[in-house]
C-alpha cells in the first residue's frame, strides 16, 4: 500500500493512502464538508409544493375563465344601456413605445340617479371629450362599462378553458410523476 500524490497544480486535493481495489474505491478526498445527498423525501416536498402551486393556478384560472364568460353572457342579455359623456381620452403606446395600442377613455354617464365617471372599455378610437358614446353597463356592477358595439361582438367561448385545461393536464403529470416515486422509495425502503 503506498500513497497517492495529487498533482502539484491542484492544491485544492490532499494526498490520501491507496487502496487496492476496484477504481471506484480509489478516490482523492477533497477539503471542506462532506457533500450530502438530496434525500428522496426533500423531491417529495418539492413535488408537493408543486402541486399546490399548480393547483392555484388551476384553480384562479378557472375561476378567471368562468367570471368571463359570465360577463359577457350577463352584459348581453341584462345590460344597463346608457350614453356616457367622454371626460378624458389618451392614446396608449404598445410596448415598444413606437406604436399605438388603443385608447384610455373615462366617461361620465348615471345609472339608477346614481353618477359615475369611470374607464370606457373597449375604447380602440380616439373620442374628443365633451362627445357622447354608447356604452352598456354591468347590471352586476355598474361601474363596469364597455362600448354597446363590443358587447354585441363579444361571444362567451370555451376557448377561454384551453389554459385551464392545459394546466388540469400538467397537475395530473406531477400528481402521477409523485405518486409514483413516492411508491419507488418505499418498495426500496421496504427491500432494505
Amino acid at each position: 500500500m503506498g500513497i497517492v500524490r495529487p498533482p502539484a497544480s491542484d492544491p485544492g486535493v490532499t494526498a490520501v493512502p491507496a487502496v487496492d481495489g476496484p477504481a471506484s474505491q480509489r478516490v482523492a478526498a477533497l477539503r471542506g464538508a462532506d457533500a450530502i445527498g438530496v434525500e428522496g423525501h426533500w423531491w417529495t416536498v418539492v413535488g408537493a409544493l408543486g402541486l399546490v402551486v399548480i393547483a392555484a393556478v388551476l384553480t384562479l384560472s378557472v375561476v378567471s375563465a368562468a367570471n368571463d364568460n359570465g360577463r359577457i353572457s350577463r352584459m348581453k342579455e341584462h345590460g344597463v344601456a346608457v350614453t356616457a359623456t367622454v371626460t378624458s381620452c389618451v392614446g396608449n403606446l404598445g410596448g415598444s413605445g413606437s406604436n399605438g395600442a388603443g385608447y384610455t377613455c373615462r366617461g361620465h354617464y348615471v345609472v339608477e340617479h346614481t353618477s359615475f365617471d369611470e374607464v370606457i372599455g373597449a375604447m380602440t378610437t380616439f373620442a374628443a371629450p365633451g362627445s357622447h358614446v354608447a356604452v352598456t353597463a354591468d347590471p352586476a356592477r355598474l361601474s363596469t362599462i364597455e362600448l354597446t358595439s363590443a358587447v354585441a361582438a363579444s361571444r362567451t367561448s370555451a376557448r377561454r378553458y384551453v389554459v385551464p385545461g392545459a394546466l388540469g393536464v400538467g397537475l395530473l403529470v406531477v400528481t402521477l410523476a409523485l405518486v409514483r416515486g413516492v411508491r419507488r422509495r418505499g418498495a426500496r425502503h421496504a427491500v432494505r
